[in-house]
């Protein structure tokens, strides 16, 4: 019998195998899919790169779900939010002046929205510059171990252990420098932008709410904080003194003004990515030339030295 009518022949007891399994087996096989859905779906809130991302979206999905009760008059009640940056201290104000106060918090939620969005765009785009340097990183381990795989099979060149061990320590340490250098760098560019925001939005909405000027002031910690004190933002800090001035003498809102503030702050938070983007191509370029090209060398010149030997 041709090996066609065997392969077919297999095929159609399998089929009949599958058929006659019991009912309860599919459904032990759905519940335990679902729960290896569940998890691997919740793997990234735990990895170092992505988890910011994953903590954002949850409270995306958060805050839309709050936007559909609001919609239909159902009452906001406690609850713990999930963890994003400024986000969520702020949404807690929020939420709690609506409980306490009765305020409508519709068109701060649906701002705090559109800059959730915003925020997650730009940290995506870092998370791609990470796995951008994680791909040339593997491309060029890869190169180099399939080089030294294709030496020892057709040349007969062997590879000494410690060469080994020291190329692989080197790759590694490479990778690990490149991702604690990368977090630093990240820190040190964007630390003070989430403190203005915060600043900012929270003086936003307590404006809002209708608080005295005095009290906005003092839960917002504006003046006191990042705009007024941190280099890069002198021009806005300039900007809403005299927005505070004119509300306390004339008593005419900033509001408008106040949001093309954090317009003008967004705005210069894509311009300093720019600058991010250059120091991380400089980072990289210095991870290859310090740590993976050696490896590299390192192994040709233990091939040169075998054939020296010879």
């Amino acid at each position: 019998m041709k090996p066609i009518y065997f392969t077919l022949l297999a095929y159609f007891f399998l089929a009949i195998a599958l058929i006659k399994l019991p009912e309860q087996f599919w459904e032990d096989f759905l519940v335990k899919i679902t729960k290896i859905q569940f998890f691997l779906k919740r793997i990234p809130k735990y990895l170092p790169i992505i988890k910011e991302i994953w903590w954002g979206e949850e409270l995306l999905v958060e805050l839309q779900e709050s936007e559909v009760k609001i919609a239909f008059g159902s009452k906001l009640l406690p609850r713990q939010l999930a963890q994003y940056k400024f986000y969520s201290a702020l949404l807690e104000q929020v939420f709690d002046s609506n409980r306490k106060l009765g305020i409508g918090v519709k068109k701060f939620i649906t701002e705090l929205r559109k800059a959730l969005i915003q925020d997650l765009q730009f940290e995506r785009k870092i998370f791609n510059e990470c796995i951008g340097s994680i791909l040339q990183f593997s491309v060029i381990s890869l190169t180099t171990w399939s080089f030294v795989f294709l030496s020892n099979r057709l040349v007969n060149v062997p590879l000494i252990k410690s060469v080994a061990v020291a190329m692989l320590v080197l790759q590694l340490f490479g990778a690990v420098l490149f991702f604690i250098a990368l977090k630093k760098i990240k820190f040190h560019i964007f630390k003070h932008f989430e403190k203005v925001f915060l600043e900012l939005y929270s003086l936003t909405i307590y404006l809002d709410v209708g608080l005295p000027l005095n009290e906005c002031l003092e839960r917002s910690q504006i003046m006191q904080g990042s705009l007024m004190n941190a280099s890069g933002f002198s021009l806005f800090a300039i900007r809403v003194r005299a927005l505070l001035e004119r509300l306390k003498h004339s008593g005419i809102s900033p509001k408008e003004e106040l949001q093309e503030i954090i317009e003008g702050v967004w705005h210069l938070q894509s311009e300093t990515f720019f600058k991010f983007t250059k120091l991380v191509q400089i980072l990289k370029f210095t991870i290859l030339a310090f740590f993976f090209l050696p490896a590299y060398f390192l192994y040709l010149y233990s091939i040169f030295q075998f054939f020296m030997e010879q």
